[in-house]
C-alpha cells in the first residue's frame, strides 16, 4: 500500500481521537509497573486476566517509547478488541516516526515526520491510560480508607464513589466492626466535558453526594443505555442553592454493540461496561446506596478523618445544647449567613425561630442513627459535610420525630461548622 496513503489515514484517525489524556503516571512509577507486570509475581498482577495484563504492558511500553515491545505483546491479545487495535495503531505510528527520523530528507519526505507526530493516537487511548493508572494505584495501595465517608449509619447499605479524575468506581460497604470494605473497583466513563455540572446540556457530570432513587430496565430503557440504569437524585438542595440545573443523571451501561469507551464520553451520566454493570447492579439498593462523585479522592488519612469527624460531632452537639437552652441568639449563631430552609433565608429563619421559642417553657432534643459524609468538592462556602440523623423533639407545647438532613460548611479548618441547609425528610 502507498506509504503516503497510510500517512493520510493516520492523520485522519488522529484528528478524530481527541479525548484528553488521563492523569499520567510518574516515570519511576511507570518503570516499576512495567517491571512487575513483566515478572507476574505481584498480587495485583495475578488478579488480572491475560487480556488486561497485555493491555497494561503494551500501554506502559508505548509510554516508554518501546513500540516494538508493545507490538510483540499485542500479538497474543484478542484481535477484535478495539482498544487492542488502537494500541497497535499507536505502536505502528511510533515505529514509523522512528523510521522517518532515520530516513531524514532522503526521497523528499520532508515534513512527513511532523505529519505522523500530529496524528498522536495517545489522545484516543484514555481508557488504556486510566486502566494503567488504576493498576499503579493498586500497587501503591491507594483507595483504601476514603476520607469522605466519615460515618455511615444504619441507613447506608453501601457507597458508590465515582472518581472522575481516575475514571474509577469504588464501592464500599460498612462492616460490622465499623470498618469499610471495598467490594468493587471498576473503570467508569463520565461526561464528555470536564468539570462539575452547572447547566442542562453542558455535558458535565455533577460532583456531590446523592443516592440512587430508581431502577430502569426492559421497555423503560433504550438499548443504548445497556441492560439496566439507575438514576440519582440530582439536583439536590445544595445544587439548587447554587443555581445548578439539569436532570437525568444515571448510572447506565454501554450500547449493546459497544465494548470500549473513552473516559469522557457521556452527556453527563456515569457509564460502566455492560459486564461491569451486570456485576454491580445487584449491589444497588434504592435510597440506601449512596453516591459520592468528585475528583482525586483522598485515602488513608486516618488522623485527618478522625479530627474532621470529631469537629462535626462537636459542633452539632453545641447546636443541640443551644437549641435546648432556649437561648435563641446562641442557637441561631450556628447558622450560615447564606442559610436556606425551604423558602426561608437566614433573616426569615431567625424571625420564625424567635417567635416559636418565645412560647416555650422547655425544649428537649435527641439525635440518633447518624450518617456523616464529606463532600469531596470545595464549594463557594468552603468545605461541606452532609449530616443525616433521626431527631426526637419534645417541647412544652409540641412533640415530633423524624429524619433531619443538614449541610454544614466551614471556610477553614479552624472555623466552626455552620448550618448551610436544613431539611426535614420524608420517611
Amino acid at each position: 500500500m502507498n506509504f503516503r496513503i497510510n500517512l493520510f489515514y493516520l492523520s485522519l484517525l488522529g484528528s478524530l481521537l481527541t479525548m484528553p489524556l488521563a492523569a499520567q503516571a510518574e516515570p519511576d512509577q511507570l518503570a516499576y509497573a512495567s517491571k512487575i507486570l513483566k515478572e507476574g509475581n505481584h498480587a495485583a498482577v495475578q488478579k488480572l486476566s491475560h487480556q488486561e495484563r497485555t493491555i497494561l504492558q503494551a500501554t506502559a511500553a508505548l509510554k516508554g517509547d518501546h513500540p516494538g515491545e508493545a507490538l510483540a505483546l499485542l500479538d497474543s491479545a484478542k484481535s477484535r478488541d478495539p482498544l487492542v487495535a488502537l494500541l497497535e495503531a499507536e505502536a505502528h505510528r511510533q515505529q514509523a516516526i522512528h523510521a522517518m527520523r532515520e530516513a531524514g530528507s532522503f526521497g523528499g519526505n520532508v515534513g512527513e515526520e511532523e505529519m505522523l507526530a500530529s496524528a498522536d493516537l495517545n489522545r484516543g487511548l484514555g481508557e488504556a491510560d486510566a486502566r494503567l493508572n488504576s493498576f499503579i494505584d493498586k500497587v501503591n495501595e491507594v483507595s483504601g480508607n476514603p476520607l469522605d465517608i466519615l460515618l455511615p449509619g444504619p441507613d447506608v447499605e453501601n457507597i458508590f464513589m465515582f472518581d472522575k479524575a481516575r475514571n474509577r468506581l469504588y464501592i464500599y460497604q460498612p462492616a460490622a466492626d465499623g470498618q469499610l470494605k471495598k467490594i468493587a473497583d471498576e473503570y467508569v466513563v463520565t461526561g464528555s466535558v470536564a468539570g462539575d455540572k452547572q447547566r442542562q446540556g453542558d455535558g458535565k457530570t455533577p460532583n456531590g453526594i446523592y443516592r440512587f432513587i430508581k431502577k430502569l430496565q426492559g421497555k423503560e430503557l433504550e438499548s443504548r443505555y445497556g441492560p439496566v440504569a439507575f438514576p440519582i437524585d440530582y439536583p439536590n438542595e445544595l445544587d439548587r442553592l447554587h443555581n445548578k440545573d439539569g436532570y437525568g443523571i444515571w448510572l447506565h451501561g454501554y450500547p449493546m454493540d459497544v465494548s470500549r469507551r473513552p473516559p469522557q464520553d457521556t452527556r453527563g451520566c456515569f457509564s460502566l461496561s455492560n459486564t461491569s454493570l451486570t456485576r454491580v447492579a445487584s449491589l444497588v439498593k434504592l435510597k440506601r446506596s449512596w453516591v459520592i462523585a468528585g475528583e482525586n479522592f483522598e485515602f488513608d488519612r486516618d488522623l485527618e478523618k478522625q479530627t474532621l469527624l470529631d469537629s462535626v460531632k462537636r459542633d452539632i452537639e453545641a447546636w443541640k445544647q443551644d437549641w435546648t437552652s432556649l437561648d435563641s441568639e446562641a442557637y441561631l449563631s450556628h447558622y450560615h449567613r447564606d442559610f436556606r430552609s425551604g423558602q426561608r433565608d437566614l433573616k426569615a429563619w431567625k424571625s420564625y425561630k424567635r417567635r416559636v421559642n418565645a412560647n416555650k417553657a422547655f425544649v428537649e432534643v435527641e439525635f440518633s442513627n447518624f450518617t456523616l459524609m464529606r463532600d469531596p468538592t470545595r464549594w463557594p462556602e468552603g468545605e461541606v459535610v452532609l449530616a443525616e440523623f433521626d431527631q426526637h423533639y419534645r417541647s412544652s407545647n409540641y412533640a415530633d420525630q423524624g429524619r433531619k438532613r443538614l449541610y454544614l460548611a466551614r471556610d477553614s479548618k479552624s472555623s466552626p461548622w455552620k448550618i448551610l441547609l436544613e431539611e426535614s425528610l420524608k420517611r
